[in-house]
């Protein structure tokens, strides 16, 4: 007869689940064996945050709209799951995490708040074989990658520019676009993933999604006049080798994203508005003594966060490098990230090449298990010929925007 458990603080990184409280409950590929066979163990974790920042951004004073350079913020999220083992081994179940959305009204109250599913996802699988996991929910592109200090044991603050605070104390048309990986329109969509086992430090990924939307609950847009910047028919690879030389520590990762588009329906001689996703991607971290430092490089044909090119636009490339030192309980590190892409467009025309810059530092400190303080500090700058940010229009004003925050806040997590 199974045992039925409710699970505790003990349990929480038990088998494929989380990958730990403190790394923002991220889900983890990694099979365990803290649970005996015929046992289930359930699971309700979450996180409250609650943050204190400074902010200024190009447009805070525009059009007769001043948004305030200080402030708090924070919200609410819930992960709960299941993980269970069979008596013949098998290895299954179940997570989800649910948010709040973010209102940002200013006559927002608490019960203009309503909850949604970022992610929802099964699996099966057993230790010699991989697994299987299918839902709404990350790519191998994401599962296998490095080198991107936003989470886990690289986290130095809040997430660098992945992470919560720019997006409560700084407007969308001054933060800088962020491509690597951590994309929601890449982690919240509708796929099916195979993981496979750790080979003497080699693992791999494979992923396929149909359609660009989160539960395919319609048939896929296949064309239409005019076509649209959505991708058709993704996959992904995903691969790293992790392995300790004596004290030093190697984890490096690459991997590859395709995708075709939605074509247009009224193209004239088989042209087509938009060119298919192609975008590789290599990470790598190096750990000596406490200190990881490394970086990451995403490059191919892609606009924004793994959008189609329109026809005709160069290659975006991305790169970011960063480090962290941890000693005990505390973390301090940085980061800095260089975007270029095609950006903003005006069909037929396009503007001048997009490029986006990041600096993040931050320091991080267990005070006991389940709460974390951090300190975090970001800088960004947006650039693009032509194209006014604060009016999303073509334009010869607004061409640069500048934004930096800083914010100290908590974690709170079970």
């Amino acid at each position: 007869m199974r045992q039925f458990l409710l699970a505790g603080a003990a349990t929480l990184t038990a088998m494929i689940g989380l990958a730990g409280m403190a790394q923002a409950q991220v889900s983890s590929p990694v099979f365990t064996k803290k649970i005996a066979p015929g046992t289930v163990v359930v699971r309700l974790d979450g996180r409250i945050s609650e943050f204190a920042g400074v902010s200024s951004f190009s447009g805070q004073n525009l059009a007769g709209t001043k948004y305030s350079g200080s402030g708090l913020a924070g919200y609410a999220r819930l992960y709960p799951g299941f993980d269970g083992v069979g008596a013949n081994g098998l290895q299954y179940g179940a997570q989800t995490e649910i948010r709040v959305n973010q209102n940002t009204s200013p006559d927002t109250s608490a019960g203009d708040e309503t909850l949604y599913v970022l992610r929802a996802f099964g699996y099966l699988g057993l230790p010699e074989l991989g697994l299987v996991r299918f839902g709404q929910q990350e790519g191998a592109l994401y599962l296998f990658d490095t080198g991107r200090f936003e989470s886990g044991t690289d986290a130095f603050n809040d997430g660098g520019w992945n992470g919560d605070i720019q997006n409560f104390f700084v407007n969308s048309s001054a933060r800088p676009v962020y491509p690597f990986t951590w994309s929601n329109n890449l982690r919240t969509t509708d796929k099916i993933d195979y993981i496979s086992p750790v080979f003497s430090g080699f693992s791999f990924g494979v992923s396929f999604e149909p359609n660009q939307t989160a539960e395919n609950v319609t048939d896929p847009v296949v064309s239409q006049p005019g076509g649209a910047d959505l991708r058709r028919n993704t996959y992904e690879i995903g691969a790293r080798y992790k392995a300790a030389f004596g004290p030093v520590g190697l984890n490096v990762s690459g991997g590859y994203l395709g995708a075709g588009t939605v074509s247009s329906s009224t193209a004239l001689g088989g042209s087509e508005p938009y060119q298919a996703v192609s975008v590789g991607s290599l990470g790598a971290e190096m750990t000596y003594a406490g200190l990881t430092f490394g970086g990451n490089t995403k490059f191919g044909d892609m606009n924004g966060q793994y959008l189609p090119n329109p026809s005709g636009a160069d290659n975006a490339i991305g790169w970011l490098a960063g480090a962290v030192y941890t000693t005990g309980a505390l973390s301090v590190g940085g980061s800095y990230f260089d975007y270029q892409s095609t950006g903003d467009y005006s069909k037929p025309l396009l503007e001048g090449q997009r490029r986006e810059t990041g600096a993040a530092a931050g320091a991080t400190y267990i005070l006991v298990p389940g709460v974390k303080l951090f300190a975090s500090y970001l800088y960004g700058t947006r650039h693009q010929g032509d194209f006014n940010f604060l009016t999303s229009k073509v334009g010869s004003d607004n061409n640069n925007t500048r934004a930096q925050v800083f914010a100290v806040g908590t974690w709170i997590y079970w």
